[in-house]
């Protein structure tokens, strides 16, 4: 059994449902979201149930995996997930961290060249310092450190669509004339682009194991 910590609308979950065959409990704070997720699973084998990182609603040791991507930075108590993360994983489990860390901001080199700002935003959120620290008083032990490379779109062009939409968060936080002027600049340089090339950002993932 996985969890899904913050799941939104499912996209984890219904995923790891198929190449792990297992069953995955998507939890999250957000009913409309979790609506959405409900509505677009097919596989019958993810469960969705409304609840937060601080108070997840399932049993002691119910759970093998827990998953938490892109999520760590919106938990309002850290301590108070990891303690309901060691009380429902049983022994040996893992906990993925996937996500952004305001101390490893080198994976993002196309969002900041055209909206600088947006990199002092990032640089507020958790490190991964404090994250290991966290996870470890809290009864987990630190078991590795991934970078990912992933291509976010395949061209300027379609990362500039996307970007139009201002649904990253660091994005949101930026002022309106901050963010404008980094679209128009990267629509500029989008429309020059002769040869579409990659937009490739470097993602952390964080393994811990709990502690038997």
């Amino acid at each position: 059994r996985i969890l899904d910590l913050g799941t939104g609308t499912g996209r984890f979950s219904t995923i790891f449902a198929w190449v792990f065959d297992a069953h995955v409990i998507g939890v999250d704070p957000s009913t409309a979201m979790l609506a959405a997720a409900d509505g677009s699973d097919q596989t019958k084998r993810a469960t969705y149930v409304a609840g937060s990182a601080e108070a997840i609603p399932l049993r002691d040791q119910s759970c093998q995996l827990a998953w938490l991507s892109q999520v760590w930075h919106h938990v309002r108590d850290h301590q108070a997930c990891a303690r309901e993360l060691q009380r429902i994983l049983s022994p040996d489990s893992d906990v993925l961290v996937r996500g952004t860390f305001g101390d490893q901001l080198d994976g993002f080199p196309t969002l900041f060249r055209f909206w600088p700002a947006a990199r002092e935003i990032c640089r507020q959120l958790p490190t991964i310092q404090h994250t290991i620290a966290v996870f470890v008083a809290n009864g987990f032990i630190f078991a590795e450190h991934r970078r990912v490379d992933q291509a976010t779109a395949v061209s300027l062009h379609e990362f500039a669509e996307r970007t139009r939409f201002r649904a990253d968060s660091s994005l949101v936080l930026i002022s309106d004339s901050e963010f404008l002027e980094g679209q128009a600049a990267i629509e500029m340089a989008a429309a020059n682009e002769k040869v579409p090339d990659p937009v490739i950002e470097r993602i952390d993932l964080l393994v811990f194991q709990r502690a038997v």
